[in-house]
C-alpha cells in the first residue's frame, strides 16, 4: 500500500460497484463505489444497509450464525446489534435475493455474487466469475421498459444463474468453504493470475492472526466513528499479528496456571498426610498378616458348610431308606396282624356256624320226632291230607268257640254243623264208591316211570281213578307229560323247579271211613254240646277254655306239620355244615399258628428297623442344627456366603465339636477383620485411599476389596520416596513454567511499548488540519502492569513451590481483572484497554490530551487505520477501497476538503449516507451523489420491495474529465450531438 495512487510498480486492488437484488429493502440497486460518493434518500430507507453489505463480501463467512461477532450489524436507533435472523432476512429475504460486488485486481475485473443457500439455516453461498458486471446485468435486471426504470427478470433463480455464469466463463467458481474463501479473498501471489484472480485484500501473510486483524480493520473502515474500545481491539489484534513467531502469541491461561499449582499443592498436602499415617499403616500391616493366617478358616467354613449340606443329603437318603424299611416292616406286620385278625374272625364265624348248626340239628331232631308222633296218629294219610284235616278241625274249633261265646253264632254254627254232617255223609258215600273203583287208580294203570314224577308233584294225581281203563290216547298224553320231568338224585326237575320223590302207597279207604265217621261223631257231639250249653249257662266258660286249648293244640300240630317236611333236610344240611365248619376251623387254627410265628419274626425285624430309623433321625436333627448354626454364622458374616471351598468336608468329620472349633477361628478372624476395616476406612476418611465404589462402607465388604485396598496402601507407602521425587520434578517443571510465564508477561509488556513507539515514529511529520504533531498512547490495564511487576519480584527457579502469598495475589488479580465467570485466558485484547491521542498545534509548546472534534478524530483514526492496514497487507499494494462514514453531518464542513484529499492519497473512497437535508456545499465537495429513493418499479421481485436505482451517479466535475467519475452506463451521454 502506497501514498501515491496509481504509481508505476504498484498492484492495484479496488472495488468498483455494489449491486443488491431484492435485498435490504430494495428491488434493484446498483451503486458505483470506485470514487467518493454520497447516498441521498429519506430516513429509514436502507441507505446504511447498502454500505454495510460490503462486509459480507470482504469477510470469509458463509453463515449468519454469530453475526454480531462476524459482521457487527448495528441498529443505531436502538443502540444494539441485530440478531442473526434479522440480519439474514434483511439481506436474503427471498429466493430472488442476490448481492453482487464488482472488483478489479492485477488479474482483471471480476464479480463476486452472494446468494441465499437453502442447504442450512442462515447460510449463504458465493459465486466468482471473471467478467464485469455490465455483462451480468441482464441476468438480474431487465432495463428495456418504457419508462427506463426496468423490471424483474421473471426466470431468475440460482440454478439458472449458475448455468449462465458457467457459460460465460469456465473460470466461474462456486465456493462456500471458509478456508477456501480466505485463500481466494486474501491471496497475495501477485505473479500468479489464477491464484490472485478473485483476491480483494492481499495479505502479507495468510496466518489466522493476520486474518483476524484484517477482520477488525474492515469493521473499523465501516465505522470510523467507532469507540475507543473498538480501536483498542484493532490495535491489540495488530500487535498480535505483528509478532514474528506464532509461539510469541500472548495467550496466557491463568486458570490452567493456577489449577496446575493447586494440583501440585494438593499432591504435596496429600503426601504429607500419607506420611503422617505411616504408624497406622504399620499397625494395619501387622493385623493383616494375622488376618491372612486366619483367612484359611473361611475356606474351612465353606468346606464345613458344603460338608453339612452333603451330610444332610446323605442322611436324608439314609433316613428315606430307613423309613421305607421301617414302613415296609410295619406294613408287613400290619398285613400279618390283619391276617391273624381275619383268621380269628373267620374262626369265630366258623364256631358260630357250628353252634348254629348244633341248634338247627337239635331243632330238626325235635321237629322230626314231633312230626313222626303226629303222623302215627293218621296212619297212611299224606301230610297234605293230615294238614287239611287239621285246618278243617281248626276252623271247626274256632267256629265252636265263637258259638260258645255268642248265641247268634251258636245258631249259625248249628246250621254249619248240619251242613257239614250232610257233606260228611256224602263224602262217606263217595269213599264207598271210590273204594269200589280202586283197581282203576292211575298208579295201578301206569308204569312206575310215568307215575313217579306225577306222585312227586302230588300223590293224589296217581291215586285218582277214572273208573275205567285208560284209553291209549289218554295214557299216551299222560306219559308224554311225565316225560317232561327230568329225574335227579332226589326226585325230578320241572324246568327250574325241583320236586322230591314220593313213595308209592295204596289208599286206606277203611281208615278214611273211620275218620269221616269220627268227624260225624264229633259234629254230633258239638251240636249236642251247643244245645246243652244254651240250657247250662254256668258251664260255658269251662267249655270256652277247653275249646281254646284245643285250638292251640291244633295250631301247634299245624306248625309241626309245616316244619316236618324240612326237618330231615335241615338235619342233614346242618350236620354237613357243622362237619364242614369243624374241618375249616381246624385249618384256620393251623394257619393262625403259622401267622403267629410270622408275626413274632416280623416284630423283631420291625424293632431293629425302628431303632435304625431313630438313630438316623437323631443324626439328621444334629445336622439340621449344624445347618442352622452355619446359617447364623453366615448371617453374622454375610461375606462368607460367597466363599467357595476347594473340597467339601468328609461327611464323617462333620460334628458339633468341629463346628465349635471353626466358629472360634471365625470369631478371631472377624475381630481382625474389624480392626483392618477400621484402619482402611480411616485411610478413606483421611483421603489417602479412594473408595469410589463404596465397597469398604458396606456392612460386610468382600475379602477381595480388603485385599486390593491393602495392596494399594502397601504400594502407596512403599512408593512414597518415588512419589516425593516425582513431585519435586513436577514442581521444578512448574517453576520453569512460572519463569516462562513471567518472561511472557514481561516481553508482551515491552512489545506493547515498542509497538506504540513504532506507531509514533510513523506519525512523525503527519499534519492533520491545524495539528502539527500527533502521538498515540496505548493504555494497558493497571492490574496487568501490577502483575508484571509482581512477577519480576519472584525467583521461579528451584524445586519448591512458590509461596502461597504469590498465588493469593494472582487470584486477587484474576478476580479483579476478569470478574465472575467466563474465561480466565489473558490475551492482548484484555490487556489493552484503550487508545488515546495527544496532539500539538502549531506554536504550542506541549502535547495536549484534550479531545478533538469528531471530524478531526475521524481523520486521526483514519490515519491510524491506514498505518495499521499497511502492516497487514502485502507490500506495494495500492487500494481503491470504500471507507464508510455513515452520518456525514458530524464532519466539520471546513475540514471536508482535507479529509477527501487525505482519503484519496491513502486509497480510500469516502462513502456516506445522508438525508435530503444535507447541505449543497457538502454534496458539491464530495462531487457525486446518488438519489436512491426516487424510482419504483411496477414489476418487482417481491411487492414489499419496489425501490430501484441504477444508471450511475450525479455530480460536479470540478473541471475534471467526465470519464474520471461518470459511470460507464452514462458514456453515451458524453458523446457529441448534432444540434
Amino acid at each position: 500500500m502506497s501514498d501515491s495512487q496509481g504509481s508505476p510498480g504498484n498492484f492495484n486492488f479496488g472495488i468498483r460497484r455494489l449491486v443488491l437484488v431484492d435485498s435490504a429493502g430494495f428491488c434493484y440497486v446498483e451503486i458505483p463505489v470506485d470514487n467518493h460518493g454520497l447516498i441521498l434518500g429519506p430516513g429509514n430507507l436502507g441507505k446504511s444497509s447498502l454500505l454495510n453489505s460490503l462486509r459480507l463480501f470482504l469477510l470469509p463467512e458463509n453463515t449468519f450464525k454469530n453475526s454480531r461477532k462476524k459482521f457487527a450489524f448495528r441498529n443505531a436507533s436502538a443502540g444494539s446489534f441485530y440478531t442473526n435472523e434479522e440480519s439474514y432476512q434483511h439481506y436474503f429475504p427471498s429466493q430472488f435475493s442476490f448481492l453482487i460486488m464488482e472488483a478489479e485486481n492485477p488479474a482483471g475485473v471480476h464479480c463476486q455474487i452472494l446468494y441465499r443457500d437453502s442447504a442450512s439455516q442462515l447460510s449463504y453461498g458465493r459465486a466468482f466469475v471473471p467478467v464485469g458486471y455490465d455483462q451480468l446485468r441482464p441476468l438480474f435486471w431487465d432495463g428495456d421498459d418504457e419508462d427506463g426504470i426496468g423490471q424483474a427478470v421473471p426466470e431468475l433463480s440460482f440454478s439458472r444463474l449458475s448455468e449462465a455464469l458457467k457459460k460465460r466463463s469456465k473460470e466461474t467458481r462456486l465456493v462456500n468453504d471458509p478456508a477456501k474463501l480466505k485463500q481466494m479473498l486474501y491471496s497475495s501471489e501477485l505473479m500468479n493470475a489464477d491464484a490472485v484472480r478473485y483476491s480483494v485484500l492481499p495479505l502479507g501473510e495468510s496466518d489466522e492472526r493476520r486474518v483476524q486483524s484484517l477482520r477488525t480493520l474492515i469493521l473499523l473502515l465501516f465505522e470510523m466513528k467507532a469507540d475507543d474500545q473498538a480501536m483498542s481491539n484493532a490495535v491489540a489484534s495488530i500487535i498480535e499479528a505483528d509478532k514474528k513467531f506464532a509461539d510469541d502469541a500472548f495467550d496466557f491461561n491463568i486458570d490452567d496456571f493456577l489449577n496446575r499449582h493447586d494440583q501440585l499443592k494438593q499432591q504435596q498436602t496429600q503426601l504429607n498426610r500419607i506420611e503422617k499415617e505411616r504408624s497406622r499403616f504399620e499397625k494395619l500391616e501387622k493385623d493383616y498378616q494375622a488376618y491372612q493366617t486366619l483367612l484359611r478358616s473361611q475356606h474351612d467354613f465353606a468346606a464345613f458348610r458344603d460338608g453339612v449340606s452333603n451330610a444332610l443329603q446323605d442322611i436324608g437318603a439314609k433316613r428315606k431308606a430307613a423309613v421305607e424299611a421301617f414302613n415296609e416292616q410295619n406294613e408287613t406286620l400290619r398285613h400279618v396282624l390283619q391276617a391273624l385278625k381275619k383268621l380269628e374272625q373267620d374262626a369265630s364265624g366258623l364256631k358260630g356256624e357250628i353252634r348254629s348248626a348244633d341248634r338247627r340239628i337239635k331243632q330238626a331232631e325235635q321237629n322230626q320226632k314231633d312230626g313222626d308222633l303226629l303222623l302215627s296218629q293218621y296212619g297212611e294219610m299224606t301230610l297234605q291230607e293230615i294238614e287239611d284235616i287239621q285246618k278243617e278241625e281248626l276252623e271247626s274249633r274256632k267256629g265252636h268257640l265263637a258259638a260258645l261265646k255268642s248265641a247268634a253264632q251258636a245258631e249259625i254254627r248249628l246250621e254249619q254243623i248240619q251242613k257239614k254232617k250232610q257233606e260228611l255223609e256224602r263224602k262217606l258215600e263217595s269213599l264207598q264208591e271210590r273204594e269200589s273203583k280202586q283197581h282203576w287208580q292211575l298208579q295201578n294203570q301206569l308204569d312206575e316211570a310215568t307215575a313217579a314224577p306225577l306222585r312227586a308233584v302230588d300223590p293224589r294225581l296217581v291215586m285218582a281213578s277214572p273208573g275205567r281203563d285208560l284209553d291209549a290216547d289218554s295214557k299216551a298224553a299222560i306219559e308224554a307229560f311225565a316225560r317232561l320231568f327230568v329225574p335227579n338224585d332226589k326226585g325230578f326237575d320241572w324246568f327250574d323247579t325241583e320236586y322230591q320223590a314220593q313213595p308209592a302207597r295204596q289208599t286206606d279207604f277203611a281208615e278214611q271211613r273211620r275218620h269221616v265217621e269220627g268227624e260225624l261223631h264229633g259234629l254230633e257231639k258239638e251240636r249236642a254240646e251247643l244245645a246243652d250249653t244254651a240250657n247250662q249257662e254256668h258251664d260255658r266258660p269251662r267249655l270256652i277254655e277247653r275249646t281254646e286249648k284245643e285250638i292251640r293244640a291244633i295250631e301247634k300240630d299245624l306248625e309241626t306239620l309245616q316244619r316236618y317236611p324240612a326237618a330231615a333236610t335241615t338235619l342233614r344240611d346242618a350236620t354237613e355244615e357243622k362237619q364242614a365248619a369243624e374241618e375249616q376251623l381246624a385249618k384256620l387254627e393251623e394257619q393262625a399258628r403259622l401267622e403267629q410265628e410270622k408275626q413274632d419274626a416280623v416284630q423283631q425285624k420291625a424293632g431293629k428297623a425302628r431303632a435304625e430309623k431313630e438313630r438316623i433321625e437323631e443324626r439328621e436333627r444334629e445336622l439340621a442344627g449344624l445347618s442352622r448354626s452355619v446359617g447364623t454364622v453366615e448371617h453374622r458374616f454375610p461375606h462368607l456366603k460367597t466363599v467357595e471351598a476347594e473340597k467339601p468336608l468328609d461327611i464323617e468329620q462333620v460334628s458339633v465339636a468341629a463346628f465349635d472349633d471353626l466358629q472360634t477361628q471365625l470369631d478371631d478372624l472377624e475381630e481382625r477383620r474389624r480392626s483392618i476395616l477400621d484402619h482402611l476406612r480411616q485411610f478413606v476418611y483421611l483421603g489417602i485411599h479412594e473408595d469410589t465404589e463404596g465397597e469398604l462402607q458396606k456392612d460386610s465388604p468382600a475379602s477381595s476389596a480388603i485385599r486390593e485396598t491393602f495392596k494399594s496402601l502397601s504400594d502407596l507407602f512403599a512408593g512414597m520416596a518415588e512419589r516425593w521425587n516425582v513431585l519435586e520434578q513436577q514442581v521444578g517443571i512448574h517453576n520453569e513454567t512460572v519463569a516462562s510465564y513471567r518472561q511472557a508477561l514481561k516481553s508482551n509488556h515491552e512489545h506493547i511499548a515498542r509497538f506504540e513507539a513504532q506507531l509514533n515514529r510513523e506519525l512523525e511529520g503527519v499534519r492533520i488540519n491545524d495539528l502539527v504533531e500527533i502521538r498515540v498512547d496505548i493504555h494497558t490495564d493497571p492490574k496487568f502492569r501490577n502483575l508484571v511487576e509482581e512477577a519480576n519480584n519472584i525467583d521461579p527457579y528451584g524445586n519448591q513451590l512458590q509461596s502461597d502469598a504469590f498465588y493469593d495475589r494472582l487470584r486477587v488479580f484474576v478476580a479483579d481483572f476478569f470478574g465472575e465467570g467466563g474465561s480466565k485466558r489473558l490475551t492482548m485484547d484484555k490487556v489493552i484497554t484503550g487508545i488515546s491521542y495527544r496532539t500539538r498545534k502549531e506554536n504550542a509548546a506541549n502535547l495536549d490530551k484534550k479531545g478533538q472534534s469528531t471530524s478531526t478524530t475521524a481523520l486521526i483514526n483514519l490515519e491510524l487505520v491506514y498505518r495499521l492496514l499497511k502492516r497487514v497487507l502485502y507490500p506495494g499494494v495500492q487500494l481503491s477501497f470504500p471507507m464508510v462514514l455513515d452520518e456525514l453531518a458530524s464532519v466539520d464542513i471546513s475540514q471536508m476538503p482535507s479529509l477527501l484529499e487525505r482519503l484519496r492519497k491513502q486509497g480510500f473512497n469516502l462513502f456516506s449516507a445522508a438525508t435530503h437535508s444535507a447541505s449543497a456545499e457538502v454534496i458539491y465537495l464530495i462531487g457525486r451523489h446518488l438519489e436512491v429513493g426516487q424510482m419504483r418499479t411496477a414489476k418487482p421481485y417481491s411487492p414489499q420491495r419496489t425501490l430501484v436505482f441504477w444508471g450511475g451517479a450525479e455530480g460536479f466535475t470540478n473541471g475534471e474529465a467526465m470519464s474520471h467519475w461518470a459511470d460507464q452506463t452514462q458514456a453515451s451521454l458524453m458523446e457529441p450531438v448534432d444540434e
